[in-house]
């Protein structure tokens, strides 16, 4: 789930509402390129001027062909560069994965991996074998191809300023090897550093760096030769790339070429028809598409059809095994037997009663949507210059969907099943164990970045009507039960399972890899905030109750100086502190409108961590005074009791700092 801008989004159905009525008066046939460019041109123009983005390229592929592309706007606005679905560059980001994934696969066939076993076996250096102190079951490349290993997720030094900063393959997998935090198989997570460890065992197995790998193993024979791992871009490519755009105060701000470190992950450039040739293939079976060469050379439609004699398009060149590739469309993991999930490397989803395979791709200036009907033969594909995410790529494909495959009414005629069943709302008085604030499993649990579960949290609650109610990003969806722990959405077709322990919700299962867990009261943005506001406010408070006292004439009093002195320490380092985080976080890199910490390393941040554990020293030595002042009755006792709660402040600050794991 995504922040949606509503209005746009309103103007964007309000449009696409259009082309799905259209077919009353003209049949929506895929066949007809002058209908396919009715629809996309309308539907492109209104996403480009509402959402605020420079071009667009899309690819619709049916039947082994691509019987539509064509760019919209500019890759390059000062130089009003058109996009061309052809030669135009752009980055997929992570629909790079796909590539890992069929390289993982086709190692697999060939017997020289095994999905199930220990990946230690495949490993140059040990993954640890616990999870929060306990034993675990070993991780397998069923978990890694699943996103179910149990990694937490890393945003900082995902994208890096420059190439001087990027580490190896087998360097960055070490170095940022993330927390395990969930058994293996137990929670689906989305995982960056997942899919770069599966890259990894490429590596080590085939003896290739995977970039090299993947352009002998699947680009080359794809006759993707447009599309690269490489980073920086080799010279004979850098005319093709597109600029990426990210949108701010009424102005376009070109980004530069982004630098990806787990490269395997989200650092492919290519074109859209390259990208529409991936899709031909996996719905071929692993068969490539016609226009692919014996020499794994793209040849277009009319040079195929002047071909002489020697020169006749092949399909000896799969990528895969039609048993193999029928395997890694089959579903492998889901939150309920009835909710789409993953298969091995595709999210799967359900459309107007059509199951589609897909996957998004976002990078800082790019979005990216893959979308395929393994049952009809179709797939789609489109690409973005600016960073819009899912509220565009879903959109269109939707719009899509229901003017070219809209749900069968007489299909919804049948008796009702579970998956057909009306919504209704729960019973009457369980609403409680409902009730609660939720966090993405896909989240930091350590470290700084941690900090961001407070930014987005989840409100789950039931409504006057019965109704479960989910809020998140300023966005209220309501389910009613269709099945026992299962939901649909009450004016849509959304799935969501529910998993509980003790009669209260824990976990809420989304299509394809999102899990979102209940989050401990200790640990929500609200007591969270209040704790801290109330702690500093109150050390404030008494600090200047101190200086004030300082001025003021009054009997001098001898034996509290040392505990005053810790108590302003503490306060001044807290302070430092958060105005050293201020500025880490307010810090922003001019060009992609993140935080520069998140790009390269920062001493600033560096210098705010070690602070952390000074205070933690000056919270145990407050403490120790506290009981030093109690036990000794020194000071009377409101000295006592107001030092005591100064340290209990302290103390309080501690546990949040504990709590995000700060130190």
């Amino acid at each position: 789930m995504e922040k949606i801008h509503r209005g746009r989004l309103f103007l964007t159905w309000l449009v696409l509402a259009l082309f799905m009525i259209m077919p009353q008066v003209h049949s929506a046939n895929l066949e007809s390129p002058d209908e396919l460019e009715a629809f996309f041109d309308g539907a492109l123009a209104l996403q480009l001027r509402n959402h605020n983005i420079p071009g667009a390229t899309v690819a619709l592929v049916k039947d082994g062909e691509i019987v539509f592309s064509k760019g919209y706007g500019f890759a390059n606005l000062d130089k009003q560069t058109p996009m061309d679905p052809q030669t135009t560059l752009h980055r997929p980001g992570s629909n790079s994965k796909i590539l890992v994934w069929t390289a993982v696969m086709q190692l697999v066939e060939e017997g020289r991996l095994d999905l199930y076993t220990d990946i230690n076996a495949y490993l140059d250096f040990p993954m640890p074998s616990k999870v929060a102190g306990r034993e675990a079951p070993p991780i397998t490349l069923h978990h890694l191809m699943t996103h179910s290993a149990g990694f937490e997720d890393e945003v900082i030094e995902l994208f890096v300023s420059g190439p001087e900063l990027m580490d190896p393959l087998h360097q960055y997998v070490k170095d940022h090897l993330p927390a395990r935090v969930f058994q293996p198989g137990s929670v689906m997570a989305y995982s960056n550093y997942g899919t770069t460890l599966a890259a990894y065992i490429v590596e080590l197995v085939s003896g290739q760096a995977f970039s090299a790998y993947a352009q002998e193993h699947i680009l080359e024979p794809l006759g993707m030769k447009s599309s690269t791992f490489e980073q920086p871009l080799p010279a004979h490519l850098n005319a093709q790339m597109s600029e990426g755009y990210r949108y701010e105060s009424a102005r376009f701000i070109p980004g530069g070429f982004e630098y990806v470190q787990s490269y395997p992950a989200g650092a492919l450039t290519s074109t859209t028809h390259d990208m529409a040739r991936l899709i031909i293939a996996h719905l071929n079976l692993g068969v490539p598409a016609p226009e692919t060469s014996e020499q794994g050379e793209t040849a277009e439609a009319g040079e195929i059809a002047e071909a002489g004699e020697g020169e006749e398009e092949t399909t000896d060149h799969r990528i895969l095994q039609e048993e193999t590739a029928r395997l890694m469309q089959t579903q492998q993991l889901s939150g309920h037997p009835e909710i789409p999930g993953m298969t091995y490397g595709f999210i799967e989803a359900d459309y107007n009663g059509h199951r589609v395979l897909s996957h998004g791709g976002d990078t800082l200036l790019f979005t990216t949507g893959l979308y395929f009907l393994p049952e009809e033969n179709v797939g789609l594909y489109v690409a973005y210059n600016s960073a819009v995410g899912n509220s565009a790529r879903l959109s269109l494909f939707q719009g899509f969907m229901d003017r070219y495959f809209p749900e069968n009414a007489a299909e919804n005629s049948t008796p009702q099943t579970t998956s057909q069943a009306k919504p209704t709302a729960i019973a009457a008085g369980i609403e409680k164990n409902y009730s609660g604030i939720f966090h993405p499993a896909r989240s930091r649990f350590t470290g700084v970045e941690s900090l961001l579960r407070l930014a987005q949290p989840m409100h789950l609650r039931v409504d006057e009507d019965g109704y479960v109610n989910i809020t998140a990003y300023g966005v209220t969806t309501r389910y009613g039960e269709i099945a026992p722990n299962l939901f649909q959405e009450l004016n849509g077709s959304e799935k969501i399972a529910f998993s509980f322990d003790d009669g209260k919700v824990t976990k809420i299962h989304f299509a394809g890899p999102s899990t979102w867990l209940r989050t401990a009261w200790y640990q929500t943005p609200k007591f969270v905030v209040t704790l801290l506001s109330v702690s500093v406010l109150f050390m404030l408070g008494t600090i200047l109750g101190w200086i004030r006292s300082i001025f003021r004439p009054q009997p001098r009093r001898r034996g509290f100086v040392a505990p005053k002195v810790l108590g302003v320490l503490f306060f001044l380092l807290f302070i430092t502190v958060i105005i050293l985080f201020s500025d880490v976080m307010g810090t922003i890199h001019p060009a992609l409108g993140i935080p520069t910490v998140a790009l390269e390393p920062s001493s600033t941040l560096n210098a705010a961590l070690v602070l952390t554990k000074i205070l933690v020293g000056l919270a145990g030595l407050m403490l120790l005074t506290t009981i030093y002042l109690i036990f000794t009755a020194k000071g009377n006792r409101l000295q006592r009791l107001h030092y005591t709660l100064l340290t209990l402040s302290s103390l309080s600050i501690v546990v949040v700092l504990y709590q995000m794991h700060l130190f």
